[in-house]
């Protein structure tokens, strides 16, 4: 009886340990995700909804809001825009290791990114939603058609489109003062001729 009972202790250890093999990761992370339940959810906790091409990752001097860890900065050529105020280059910020839940760019690849304002800059983190554009059809098609960042110059354009007719108006107005006041003088010399 004895030996039965041994046995099945030893089975119950030796079961304990290949569940608890099967059910915690072999590597450790500092990082942990709660994952939103729906790409409408990731959406609206973002300030800024973009795809773009990373055309730069580097280090950077500038401190993250919610951490202690060493900043990267990358900056993107910015394709299609659906939520924010997303210029045609953009810098996102974002910790520089995966284990402080940092998002790692590769330079050249394009991302649908989910930013977070804070202050004066734009965060990502791997929590964030942010993942490579070839990972991202799913939410690209949820997403719909997205617009085309503001171009630069566009309103400068927009600007000298107007501008022709502002000048116009000016000297039209200035011609108009013109003639009416050699007028007024004409007038003016005829009677005091007679």
């Amino acid at each position: 009886m004895k030996s039965i009972k041994r046995w099945t202790g030893i089975w119950l250890v030796a079961a304990v340990f290949a569940a608890s093999m099967l059910f915690f990761p072999n590597d450790a992370s500092a990082c942990s995700c709660v994952r939103p339940d729906s790409i409408e959810e990731t959406k609206n906790k973002s300030d800024a909804v973009f795809e773009g091409t990373a055309k730069s990752v580097k280090p950077s001097s500038i401190a993250l809001f919610r951490s202690s860890a060493k900043a990267v900065k990358a900056s993107f050529q910015v394709n299609e825009v659906w939520k924010g105020h997303v210029t045609p280059t953009i810098e996102v910020l974002t910790a520089s290791g995966s284990d402080t839940c940092g998002f790692v760019f590769q330079e050249g690849e394009r991302y649908l990114v989910y930013a977070a304002a804070t202050g004066k800059s734009m965060e990502v983190s791997l929590c964030s939603g942010t993942m490579l554009h070839s990972k991202a059809n799913e939410h690209i098609t949820w997403l719909g058609s997205g617009s085309l960042p503001p171009q630069p110059g566009s309103d400068m354009q927009q600007q000298e489109q107007s501008s022709p007719w502002k000048l116009y108006l000016v000297i039209g107005g200035l011609a108009a003062i013109l003639v009416g006041y050699v007028y007024y003088r004409k007038q003016k010399r005829s009677k005091s001729r007679t």
